[in-house]
């Protein structure tokens, strides 16, 4: 169900009131006074309509800095039937329509301050953004070449163009326009950004972190970029990297950085660091929460310190709020594993292969539950799907050391 939107407060109640008094004072006090010679002193009548226009602008922005752009939308387009000839209200009520998906007001508005101003980059990037929205493709490609050739300082039209050209699949063409983009707009990171979203989206973890990368060497600071760049490192199996972007950032640049905190969080735990780990949630552990997440991964660090019960308390946390997470079940049952307690890891295991079937360790992990309690052929039928998951591959070994009669079923059924 759609939110109505909220009142803007300069248009109701008592300043409401006060704005039509005064206007009619105005206009009384006006309509009294005379002057010597024929004309009259009254305002003209495109003095009065410049005059409601800019009120209007200005209670849009008002609106705006409320939140509601519904309203301040339509301030402006009440702005411009009065006077559509101010370039500030037009290319503000461009943009905004266009952010709020409203193609056809933004198109309008867009080509009306194009009339005004033919090099405006603003009236240019809009009506090719959106022809691209609408599929028209060429026309969007010639309108940002077109915005291009006709600023030397803006780099929009060139970010524009390049997701244009992403969006294709011409990465020969983009590669060339990120080297027109690095000679021109050497300080802009935005198309670096675009370059390893696309990368990311494909799953190409090494190649999207290397692009994070070239944004952080241009904005050192830039923290969606560091994020970014760290979970892309560790999603490629370089958890160390990832863990160095932390340490590279300004300290203020990454106060109040949750998912930047989680993130470095998991690539201390994973390069073997897990003290190093915890110190990274400590600065953001008041946001966190008692997100079932933040819990699991508390917990996982915790497990790694062998601090068995604390790490027991974080698991069976997260599940009193998320009772199906796979991973608060599997580490209760390597907990309890390690406590001796191999009924109930083996039940925990259970409820985790339940819910993710495709997670080999935590099959490995089962059948060795499973076999510790004397369920040979549960544990057999366990890890012999778990040789055939490559997660798996490193710990199905040490399963079938610790019980060779497993190892002993496999070779038999081969």
């Amino acid at each position: 169900m759609s939110r109505a939107p909220l009142p803007c407060p300069l248009l109701s109640g008592p300043l409401l009131s006060g704005l039509l008094l005064s206007g009619l004072l105005l206009s009384g006090l006006l309509g009294g006074c005379s002057v010597t010679g024929d004309r009259g002193a009254t305002l003209d009548a495109g003095s009065w309509r410049s005059s409601k226009a800019r009120m209007y602008h200005d209670l849009a922005l008002q609106c705006l800095r409320g939140g509601d752009h519904e309203r301040a939308r339509s301030l402006l387009q009440q702005a411009v039937q009065f006077d559509g000839n101010e370039p500030r209200t037009l290319e503000l009520l461009t943009r905004l329509a266009y952010g709020d998906g409203e193609l056809a007001t933004a198109r309008n508005a867009a080509q009306m301050l194009l009339q005004l101003d033919p090099t405006s980059v603003t009236a240019q990037c809009t009506l090719a953004a959106v022809a691209e929205d609408e599929g028209r493709t060429d026309v969007a490609e010639a309108g940002y070449r077109r915005a291009l050739e006709l600023t030397r300082d803006d780099p929009r039209p060139a970010i524009g163009l390049h997701r244009l050209l992403l969006n294709q699949g011409r990465e020969a063409d983009a590669e060339l326009l990120r080297g027109s983009i690095a000679e021109r707009f050497p300080r802009n990171a935005e198309v670096w950004l675009d370059r390893g979203a696309q990368l990311a989206a494909g799953q190409r973890w090494s190649d999207a972190a290397v692009a994070y990368g070239s944004a952080l060497a241009v904005e050192p600071d830039n923290v969606d970029a560091a994020t970014s760049c760290a979970l892309s490192a560790v999603l490629s199996g370089r958890p160390g990297e990832a863990a160095t972007i932390g340490d590279q950032l300004a300290p203020r640049a990454r106060t109040g950085h949750v998912d930047l905190a989680l993130i470095l969080a998991t690539a201390r735990l994973r390069a073997g660091e897990p003290e190093a780990a915890l110190r990274e949630l400590e600065p953001v552990e008041r946001q966190l929460g008692g997100r079932s997440a933040v819990r699991i991964l508390r917990g996982e660090i915790l497990l790694h310190l062998h601090r068995l019960d604390a790490a027991r308390e974080e698991f069976e946390a997260a599940l009193a709020t998320e009772p199906g997470a796979a991973r608060a079940h599997a580490g209760l049952g390597r907990v309890y594993l390690q406590q001796g307690r191999h009924q109930e890891a083996a039940r925990a295991l259970q409820l985790a292969v339940q819910r993710e079937p495709g997670n080999g360790v935590t099959r490995a992990l089962l059948a060795a539950g499973l076999a510790s309690i004397g369920d040979s052929t549960g544990a057999a039928f366990q890890l012999a799907r778990a040789r055939e998951l490559p997660d798996a591959a490193r710990l199905v070994p040490e399963v079938e050391r610790l019980f060779p009669a497993l190892r002993e079923r496999a070779e038999v059924r081969r």
